[in-house]
């Protein structure tokens, strides 16, 4: 158990966009009142982070990144009493909600605006932060896990099942459930559809474990490195395709009887894999957008003929579902032998090695780098 008092520890600081983290000494404050003090025990560098790192999106410094996370509970603010513990393991979810805000009480949770808010301001929900001297440093999705410690909103912990390593259960935290509920949730895929997946990368590789899972007749993977191809045959991919390739629209109609896919999953962030994977949806079929942009960016769609296409744009967040209870399904699928995560780790490097990690990412990593601070 950790006293009441201010924990020195080494954490990765965003002082400025486009240079390396900082890896330095960082007070954090102890847990107030339905918070959760979280000794950090694997943390997976997500695109998202990158984004962050590089100024592909504006946020308030200095920050620490990291928001894909699993570790243990160290102390609970207030004393406990909650239902979470001291001692639990638990993987930790990016954007924890209220239960009672407008959006919480229409099923969007991860639309809910207590976290949004504290999100978008880089600090917990009580609109303060506990990093840094007077909280001089901000919070990341309120997880901030680049750094031995976190202290996160309760309703952030996740139990993670003791047969669940660290790794995965980071895992799940981001890439897995947002991946996976593309496609179950935002997309509702059903037995027998046609499914196309743009971009192999943490994301996109478990879009096409959950169409597998969904017993999707023609699976596409569609991405710009060949080398990618391996790991989406093995993830469930029946077609591979390279989005440079001049007739890559007219291969995957050719897969679907001409039609062109049920519903496509698009995970790069780049506008023209977006306009790519609208090309080739079918008419009322269903393009699901997880891939972040940078801001200012448009995609442009033929105005002439949209209304009679019938087709759906949905923009998709932590996979559209219920990160709370959708954890538990999937650590019963990695349980059950169904879902095989341990080959998406990748490389597991320490916190002073978090720039490499970074660069790594960037670049386009075949399984995702992992951190144990």
């Amino acid at each position: 158990m950790i006293s009441d008092q201010p924990l020195l520890m080494k954490a990765a600081v965003l002082r400025r966009t486009g240079l390396d983290l900082c890896v330095e000494d960082v007070v954090i404050a102890p847990p107030q009142p339905g918070e959760i003090l979280v000794r950090i025990a694997a943390t997976g560098i997500c695109q998202s982070d990158v984004s962050v790192i590089r100024g592909k999106v504006p946020i308030e410094l200095p920050l620490i990144p990291g928001h894909e996370a699993a570790g243990t509970v160290e102390q609970i603010g207030g004393g406990g009493g909650g239902r979470i513990a001291a001692g639990d393991r638990v993987a930790l979810s990016w954007a924890p909600n209220c239960a009672h805000c407008f959006y919480c009480k229409r099923d969007h949770p991860t639309l809910c605006s207590v976290y949004n808010t504290a999100a978008a301001t880089g600090t917990l929900w009580n609109g303060t932060s506990r990093l840094g001297s007077a909280g001089s440093i901000r919070h990341y999705s309120c997880i901030s896990s680049f750094a031995e410690y976190a202290v996160v909103p309760e309703a952030a912990c996740v139990r993670l099942p003791d047969a669940v390593p660290f790794t995965v259960g980071a895992l799940v935290g981001c890439a897995v459930t947002t991946g996976f509920g593309a496609v179950v949730y935002d997309a509702g895929a059903q037995p027998g559809d046609s499914i196309a997946v743009f971009g192999i990368g943490g994301v996109g590789i478990n879009a096409l474990e959950a169409a597998r899972l969904s017993r999707a007749g023609t699976i596409v993977a569609v991405d710009i490195d060949p080398d990618k191809q391996v790991a989406a045959t093995a993830a469930g991919a029946n077609i591979f395709i390279d989005a440079r390739d001049s007739d890559a629209v007219d291969r995957i109609r050719a897969a679907t009887n001409g039609r062109g896919v049920d519903h496509a999953i698009e995970c790069t962030g780049q506008a023209s894999a977006m306009q790519l994977a609208y090309a080739v949806t079918r008419p009322a079929g269903t393009l699901v957008v997880v891939g972040i942009t940078a801001s200012g960016t448009d995609i442009t769609i033929p105005a002439s003929g949209f209304p009679g296409s019938k087709k759906r744009i949905i923009g998709s967040i932590y996979g559209g579902g219920q990160p709370a209870t959708d954890f538990g399904r999937i650590f019963a699928l990695y349980e059950d032998g169904l879902l095989d995560l341990d080959r998406q780790i990748g490389a597991i490097l320490p916190l002073t090695a978090i720039n490499d990690a970074v660069r790594i990412t960037e670049k386009g990593a075949a399984g995702r780098i992992m951190i144990r601070p």
